[in-house]
């Protein structure tokens, strides 16, 4: 019997009976912070009943009112934002059938990494690319935009004793930890790859064998001067001519962070920084997020094969459009877009002021739960089966659970729903194990019994594309804001044992209280002086995300979006301090 850790991570580690992680490659035996409090998290801040208005209800009146404010509303009007709090095919996909069947209103699934897969699929068909044996095969690393020894620990094991150089816009512990750092300015990665490139064109270090249209790339670095580059990216030429001689003679794996996708000019940065490795010849050079490779059939699973939302709405944009009165009633599950959404102060406006209906189904009492219109009681991890992939390795694990249930499991909702909808639809009644055979190409039977099975990786064949390349940049001004995971917490996850910490953005110049300031509005923190903050980097970690008065830090962030993901900007520009 195992389980699998269902957390927004690299590693999905798989633990026994007695979760304990497996001592198998890449698990190795170990496990994070997170992975050892989740039993002592498990029985705290539980949702253990259903709740209509803040008080005690029942499960049939809380469907029939859900039905009653679906009814009487336009499906463009109701919006599912479900996302990855729980990475099950059964938790985070499945139940998302129902509001497909209904032709209710979809998010674009964009708020963490989609910017970068779009960008490499560009250049690569798919944006897969080294698997955990792969780390073993190279002595050499790039970490670009990347907090590894945090949010990827495992991964971090397999390298921590090769050489490693980092890139961001701070001194990382990350970076720290790395042999070598080169720190460059917010928004200017997209320079620094088109710096590497070129350097490879002039000295003749290019195998072009790889790509399609080599000269294609090597016509579009020569249109940018060194000094142009030197003067975005903060490097002078000599840091430049390093990377290049660190890529042609050390050839290393690029580990490509998430966070440049959340960043200014960072779906042109990724798509640069993955034909680095294509121009020195090396096929599998990079390591984004490998879970669109795997042959997951994830649009299957959401039930998008026979039917479609009446509208995508950008989870950049939810705040906006709820602001606008577009979007009238909200069901959320394996989310808390109070804490990750731009501009959520809105949604809490909007409930307060009874213009949006909020139906919130979590095991926990999240920042979104506590001021949902209905409250309904899930299950965790432990406590019910499903299926789990990774974005890094390719193990398909079944979860299988430890404890006894507390709540209603997604699907078991998702059909009391649709009954209560007379929905009678072989979609949403599918048997949902068929669905996963269907959706994964793995015999439902021998993923039972053995506990997990490997996946076969896809890789495209033939030339890696050039084109398109990126015709325009973004120039960031002021502070930048600039987010990044911490050990003890994944996102808002994990405060019922390490607790809730104050806010503090850390920076180079000032210390107390004071006020952010966008044209979306301002925000209460804690400064804290860090003499390892560049001038203009505002450091806060991800993981609190709530001001000295309880609002949401996302509240100033608007909802700007990168132009292949649509991902939306967390990381923004043009931010104003205030002092006190």
């Amino acid at each position: 019997m195992v389980h699998a850790c269902t957390r927004d991570c690299y590693d999905t580690c798989i633990f026994d009976d007695n979760h304990k992680p497996i001592d198998t490659f890449p698990f190795n035996g170990f496990t994070c912070s997170r992975g050892i409090a989740d039993l002592k998290r498990n029985s705290l801040n539980r949702v253990d009943s259903v709740y209509i208005e803040g008080k005690l209800s029942n499960i049939d009146e809380a469907l029939d009112l859900i039905v009653k404010e679906i009814r009487k509303r336009k499906k463009e009007e109701i919006l599912h934002v479900d996302y990855d709090g729980n990475q099950g095919l059964l938790t985070w996909y499945y139940p998302a059938r129902l509001w497909n069947v209904i032709g209710a209103a979809s998010t674009d699934y964009s708020i963490c990494s989609s910017e970068g897969h779009e960008a490499i699929k560009l250049h690569y068909g798919n944006s897969i690319g080294a698997l955990p044996e792969d780390f073993l095969k190279y002595e050499s690393f790039v970490i670009w935009g990347s907090e590894l020894v945090f949010s990827f620990i495992h991964g971090w094991n397999l390298i921590r004793d090769k050489y490693k150089a980092t890139i961001d816009v701070r001194i990382s512990e990350t970076a720290k930890r790395s042999n070598k750092y080169y720190i460059v300015k917010p928004g200017s990665d997209v320079y620094l790859a088109i710096g590497i490139i070129k350097r490879l064109f002039e000295r003749n270090w290019a195998d072009l064998s790889l790509l399609d249209e080599p000269e294609e790339l090597r016509n579009y670095v020569y249109s940018f001067n060194d000094e142009e580059i030197e003067e975005a990216t903060g490097l002078d030429s000599s840091k430049i001519d390093e990377l290049a001689e660190l890529y042609y003679y050390r050839r290393p794996l690029t580990i490509i962070g998430f966070a440049l996708g959340r960043s200014i000019n960072g779906g042109d940065a990724i798509s640069l920084i993955s034909l680095i490795p294509a121009l020195i010849g090396m096929k599998k050079g990079f390591f984004y997020a490998n879970s669109q490779g795997l042959g997951i059939d994830f649009k299957y699973l959401r039930g998008l094969h026979k039917y479609s939302p009446s509208r995508i709405v950008g989870m950049a944009e939810v705040g906006k459009e709820i602001e606008e009165g577009k979007i009238t009633f909200m069901f959320v599950w394996n989310s808390n877009p109070l804490h990750s959404l731009p501009m959520s102060d809105r949604i809490y406006d909007a409930v307060k002021e009874g213009r949006l209906f909020l139906v919130v189904h979590d095991p926990y009492w999240s920042e979104t739960a506590k001021i949902a219109n209905v409250v309904l009681p899930a299950p965790t991890y432990l406590e019910k089966e499903d299926v789990v992939y990774s974005y890094w390795h390719n193990y398909l694990v079944f979860n299988k659970p430890i404890l006894p249930k507390r709540g209603i499991t997604e699907v078991e909702l998702m059909r009391m729903l649709a009954i209560k909808l007379e929905i009678n639809d072989n979609v949403i009644f599918e048997d949902e194990w068929l669905a996963i055979g269907k959706a994964t190409g793995v015999n439902i039977t021998e993923l039972k019994t053995k506990g997990f099975v490997k996946l076969l990786p896809r890789y495209p064949e033939g030339k890696v594309r050039v084109k398109p390349l990126p015709e325009k940049f973004s120039k960031p001004s002021g502070n930048i804001i600039v987010f990044s995971s911490h050990p003890n917490y994944t996102n808002s996850q994990f405060k019922e044992v390490y607790g809730n910490k104050m806010v503090i953005v850390y920076n180079s110049e000032f210390d107390g209280i004071g006020y952010l300031s966008t044209n979306y509005g301002k925000v209460k923190v804690m400064f804290k002086r860090d003499p390892l903050i560049p001038r203009g980097v505002l450091f806060i970690p991800k993981s609190f995300l709530f001001d000295l008065d309880g609002k949401p830090i996302n509240s100033i962030i608007g909802f700007a979006k990168g132009k292949y993901g649509n991902t939306p900007i967390i990381n923004t520009a043009s931010v104003k301090i205030i002092k006190t």
